[in-house]
């Protein structure tokens, strides 16, 4: 039987090297993570890792996977004055 209400969390492993870019994030940023906006992005605990990223709706269309991934991207980006990101390195989570 499949539980069915769990959001799934588009999202990237959250590094030592990308930690300490959001600890010290660019200015003006950090209401893109550090607010309960659902529009922006939230940090979670995955057992030991922690994610950066966002949920999706339920019933969200999988076409649209692909913009929130780049959006995530994007707004990591911002926060951390241009840290690379990989678009390999965002995955689907279902915390």
């Amino acid at each position: 039987m499949v539980e069915i209400g769990k959001r799934l969390f588009v999202g990237i492993k959250i590094s030592k090297a990308l930690q300490n870019e959001l600890d010290t994030p660019a200015p003006g940023t950090e209401h893109y993570f550090k607010t309960d906006n659902v529009d922006y992005l939230q940090i979670i605990s995955l057992g030991e890792e922690k994610l950066i990223g966002r949920y999706v709706k339920d019933g969200f269309p999988a076409a649209g996977i692909d913009d929130v991934s780049r959006n995530v991207c994007s707004i990591v980006k911002l926060i951390t004055r241009g840290h690379r990101i990989e678009e390999t390195s965002v995955h689907i989570y279902a915390p």
